[in-house]
């Protein structure tokens, strides 16, 4: 009997608990559905720059388009058709991010749609020619160089290898040398009222140093360093995307990015970095060529070939080319690669001088 009665009771428990839990049960919301959408432009969609973007809104009957208000950067545009032509007037490259406000009586609603913005012209084919030949080490697998003084200075990567060199640039001789700690890939290298801005790759932490190669202070930022320049008292950085981050020296917080494109989409990859006459030139992960970038606009103006620098036995042991310097007071460029045993004094040239 005792036994029947615990059971009857445990029953009458979970009866009352199941019963509890459905009176508290929090009915779902309904999905709110806009009355109006927007037909086009589609997601992403190309456009070449300079051309019109055809904005098209639908909605439902209840919901009768009074006007569109059409908000791109800085620009914003009030039309009073569902359909009309729109055109962006910053002659920058990349994504742009449409808002529109679509008004019907007192009631609103709001669309995002990003479309990409493309230079009208292909970049200009560039090629080299090699002035001179100096030797550089293969034990450094290089990820920033810099001409001062006529002597090359150089950051290198792979972790417990990672340094900031100081080179006789004919002769490829370290003459002084930094080592960083084991855990540590060294990156980009920039120079700035002469003192040395160093990355590194995924930790997120930088180093300053002074004229004499002495570590004066460190910095940190969010993304991944790669390559890194000096453009108008700013710093350029590059994270493995097509984003270049210009970046405040003193806080190393990010005053503005611009995205890289040529005529046929975005150039990620981009990695160390170089400003001669005012331009971006940058090394591409992976490939044999060097481009040049409008450090304005974002658009790709022309794209060098490198390749057969290096002869296929050189080759074997090197990885990719990686290390573009410029010497401000001779004018000479210099390019190289990691683990690469030459360092090549070269001039550029379009291809059809050839």
């Amino acid at each position: 009997m005792i036994r029947l009665s615990y059971v009857f009771l445990t029953i009458l428990l979970i009866t009352s608990c199941g019963e509890g839990k459905e009176e508290t049960k929090r009915p779902s919301s309904p999905r709110i559905r806009k009355q109006s959408s927007i037909v086009s432009p589609t997601q992403n969609q190309n456009f070449v720059r300079g051309t019109s973007i055809s904005i098209e809104v639908k909605s439902s009957e209840e919901f009768e388009i009074d006007s569109v208000q059409l908000t791109i950067g800085d620009q914003v545009n009030t039309y009073f058709e569902s359909a009309f032509e729109a055109t962006i007037a910053s002659r920058q490259v990349g994504t742009w991010r449409l808002l529109l406000k679509v008004f019907s009586g007192k009631s609103s609603e709001t669309h995002y749609r990003n479309v990409i913005v493309l230079p009208e012209n292909e970049p200009v084919a560039y090629t080299y020619t090699i002035e001179n030949t100096f030797p550089h080490s293969t034990e450094d697998y290089t990820q920033g160089l810099l001409v001062k003084d006529g002597s090359l200075y150089e950051s290198t990567g792979q972790r417990g290898e990672s340094t900031f060199k100081k080179k006789n640039l004919t002769t490829g001789e370290t003459e002084k040398v930094v080592n960083l700690s084991s855990d540590l890939f060294g990156e980009g290298l920039a120079l700035l009222d002469n003192e040395f801005y160093q990355l590194t790759w995924t930790s997120g932490q930088g180093f300053v140093y002074n004229d004499q190669m002495e570590q004066i202070r460190t910095f940190n930022y969010q993304v991944q360093g790669w390559g890194l320049t000096t453009l108008n008292e700013e710093l350029v950085l590059t994270d493995e995307t097509e984003k270049l981050y210009f970046l405040d020296p003193s806080s190393f917080t990010i005053r503005k990015k611009i995205e890289v494109y040529d005529n046929e989409g975005k150039v990620d990859a981009l990695n160390e970095l170089e400003v001669i006459d005012g331009l971006l030139y940058a090394n591409v992960y992976l490939k044999d060529y060097i481009v040049v970038i409008d450090p304005e606009t974002g658009e790709v103006l022309r794209k060098i070939d490198c390749s057969g620098l290096l002869t296929d036995d050189e080759a074997k042991n090197a990885d990719v080319l990686n290390g573009i310097a410029y010497d401000q007071k001779s004018g000479a460029i210099f390019i190289t690669g990691k683990w690469w045993p030459k360092l090549f004094e070269v001039t550029f040239q379009p291809k059809t001088l050839q």
